[in-house]
């Protein structure tokens, strides 16, 4: 099973609209684009909870993204907004904290490459907190999230070795998204919020003796010793809807 830290954008001011259960009318209305059901949504936030008591050690603050940060990163040319997940430097009652960082993203030549601008840049606190002076800052904290995402900090954490594996480094965030948020609806305000999406996904091994003659125990010794491949595209989205065997 492949565990992914995702984050999505809420109105700070509806934020606890959001935790309500999905009733009859959320499940059948429509979600604009890159909006998730309500049932989704909630899934990732209960992941999220779990891994507080095995990988996930840190103090999380809110994260806020204001609308005059959006449209500075924005500008003219509405480019993308990518954020960076950091660290604070102290820690407090023996814990990091996280902090976030906000840059603009411009399309790099005709692919689906955005490179970073290095100004400006905010950090996502209660008020957004223009950096641009202060970039070495920045980067240290970046650099100290990224100690503790590698299980440098704490190596004796037993969740440490699989933080790699669930939380990424930064955030692309799309264009649509932040338009509805702060264009469409008018909001000054959005509330970061992070959850873990869960799929289960299928290993492939060697088998060092034949199937009929090994029971499996799936013990500690037995997954160190194995060597699995992992190149299966899932369904979906990787379907063959014609298929008789996908109907």
């Amino acid at each position: 099973m492949t565990a992914s830290m995702f984050v999505k954008l809420f109105f700070r001011n509806d934020f606890l609209v959001t935790f309500r259960p999905p009733n009859a009318y959320q499940m059948t209305k429509k979600l604009k684009r890159d909006q998730l059901p309500a049932a989704k949504a909630k899934n990732w936030r209960q992941n999220f909870k779990e891994e507080i008591n095995k990988t996930f050690n840190l103090k999380l603050p809110k994260v806020i993204l204001e609308k005059t940060t959006y449209l500075a990163l924005a500008g003219e040319n509405e480019n993308r907004v990518r954020i960076y997940l950091g660290l604070e430097q102290k820690q407090e009652e023996g814990k990091y904290t996280l902090c976030a960082f906000a840059v603009s993203a411009f399309l790099l030549g005709s692919g689906d490459v955005y490179a970073d601008y290095e100004t400006p840049v905010y950090k996502l606190d209660k008020k957004n907190i223009d950096f641009s002076n202060n970039t070495k800052e920045a980067i240290e904290s970046i650099r100290l999230y990224r100690k503790w995402r590698i299980g440098e900090l704490d190596p004796d954490d037993p969740g440490a070795a699989y933080r790699q594996y669930i939380y990424p480094n930064a955030y692309l965030l799309t264009k649509f998204e932040l338009h509805e948020l702060f264009m469409a609806q008018k909001k000054d305000e959005a509330l970061i919020e992070f959850g873990i999406s869960k799929t289960m996904s299928a290993m492939i091994s060697p088998l060092a003796t034949s199937a009929n003659q090994v029971e499996f125990s799936n013990t500690e010794s037995d997954e160190e010793d194995s060597e699995p491949f992992d190149f299966m595209e899932p369904c979906p989205p990787f379907c063959d809807e014609r298929s008789l065997y996908n109907s």
